[in-house]
């Protein structure tokens, strides 16, 4: 994340939308908190914000460390403010087109669908960004021919092929 950050470039990260994206904001929450990592918008894409809210509305069910936040410290670590919602197409492409380094969670976590799928079809070409798998990548899927060092790949969108560049860092 630091190194994409220093070269001003968008870190995508691939996520389960329940329990993986959940484990993995706790994880930025905390890198943000303490200097770890800069303070940055962390773009919640797919089915892992409407999965926030279950997580917001039963907090007695999260580890006992989340529950103690969110009770007693009145620091609910899924409502910060550098988590934002990205609901709509066009919200997507204003993601994508900013200038600005971020960090952008998407389902699907293996690339076979969802969200991620266009992050990485307009980010790939650009060496700045980054893309990091967080999660098990099956055979036959994109990201675990992504994984393995494919170079390119190609997205159908009806009649239409494109062959995508692969130069991020994987």
């Amino acid at each position: 994340v630091n190194s994409t950050i220093k070269k001003k470039g968008k870190v995508l990260l691939p996520v389960l939308g329940v329990g993986r994206a959940q484990e993995i904001l706790l994880i930025l929450e905390k890198l943000m908190r303490n200097k770890r990592i800069p303070e940055l918008i962390v773009y919640l894409d797919g089915m892992v914000w409407d999965v926030n809210a279950i997580h917001t509305a039963y907090p007695e069910f999260l580890n006992s460390n989340v529950r103690k936040r969110i009770f007693h410290a009145d620091s609910n670590p899924f409502l910060k403010e550098c988590f934002k919602q990205v609901g709509s197409k066009k919200e997507r492409d204003k993601v994508i087109e900013d200038e600005g380094s971020c960090i952008i969670m998407a389902t699907s976590g293996m690339l076979v669908g969802g969200s991620s799928v266009e992050y990485l079809r307009r980010l790939a070409d650009n060496p700045k960004n980054s893309l990091i798998f967080n999660c098990y990548q099956a055979g036959g899927t994109l990201g675990r021919r992504v994984q393995s060092g494919e170079k390119e790949f190609v997205v159908k969108s009806g009649q239409k092929q494109e062959l995508v560049p692969i130069k991020l860092r994987v």
